[in-house]
């Protein structure tokens, strides 16, 4: 290989930062001299690698393919680092997490507060995404795991190590303004005489339900990106929303929202815990990982 390492050093740094100051903020250099390896390398490789946006710079389709390379060496080569300060006891290095507001918010946070205060010169980057988005990243080698919510695809199971940590309930609340808020039994179909609202498509919630809801089901009246606007909207009485209970639970025992007496309860589903089987992980996450296995619902 003819290329050095510092000019992948460079390449990853400006597809991850989107810009050519950013990269040059992150490895303490110059911004020309970021432009200069960048140069080397398309030059080398004889294909474009980048290219100008209003914001900065986005990767070509051939800079896509050669980074999703590279950020997997990049991070045997991070996680060759991190092992070695195993023997210092974590006193320095990095845990790199991606999970969804869900699963921070029901799960992962308590783990993140106890790691902190046991290892606080570690530091902690935290990647918030759905779980598309988080295995995503795994992939790519962003992250060193992800907590994402199943179910998943079966392909992904050949590719990932899941060990699930928690079971939650997907369920239907309405404020009392709806009739439907006061049935004794609410059937399947009745939800489709109601605007409905409901996470984004590209979230496993929205799929999960939408698949338990069936085909020919009357597509959402309102599309919301995050849990927190879903029940902002049913507070409101907009609609009738879909939305884990976790999240609704407050409002519920308040009084502020129904939750709807479902004849066909949707089936529990669960929170995992995700890595690559390939991949080796940094010390950190290691250690976090230990803890985290220690709840899984298998045994």
């Amino acid at each position: 290989m003819n290329d050095t390492i510092a000019h992948y050093e460079s390449f990853l740094a400006v597809a991850e930062c989107g810009s050519i100051s950013g990269a040059a903020k992150r490895l303490y250099v110059t911004q020309p001299a970021i432009s200069a390896e960048i140069a080397l390398l398309e030059r080398s490789l004889k294909v474009r690698l980048f290219f100008r946006t209003n914001r900065g710079v986005s990767l070509t389709p051939e800079g896509q393919v050669l980074y999703e390379h590279v950020s997997k060496g990049f991070s045997f080569i991070r996680a060759g680092e991190e092992k070695m300060r195993e023997f210092s006891g974590l006193r320095s290095g990095m845990l790199r997490i991606g999970a969804s507001d869900m699963t921070l918010r029901f799960f992962l946070l308590d783990y993140i507060a106890d790691f902190r205060q046991r290892y606080p010169d570690v530091h902690l980057h935290v990647l918030s995404a759905s779980t598309p988005k988080t295995l995503e990243a795994l992939r790519a080698g962003q992250i060193d795991f992800g907590v994402i919510s199943g179910p998943l695809p079966a392909a992904d199971h050949a590719d990932f190590e899941l060990v699930p940590v928690r079971e939650i309930q997907d369920v239907f609340i309405a404020s009392e303004e709806f009739e439907i808020a006061h049935q004794a039994v609410v059937e399947k179909a009745d939800l489709a005489e109601y605007p409905l609202i409901m996470l984004e498509r590209a979230t496993s919630t929205r799929q999960y339900v939408s698949s338990w809801l069936g085909e020919g089901f009357p597509e959402p009246a309102i599309e919301l990106a995050t849990s927190d606007m879903l029940m902002e909207f049913a507070e409101r009485g907009i609609g009738v929303c879909s939305i884990t209970e976790d999240f609704a639970r407050e409002a519920i025992d308040a009084g502020r929202v129904v939750r709807l007496p479902l004849r066909e309860e949707i089936p529990p589903r669960r929170f995992y815990v995700a890595y690559l089987r390939r991949l080796p992980v940094s010390a950190a996450a290691r250690c976090m990982l230990d803890q985290l296995k220690e709840v899984r619902l298998d045994g």
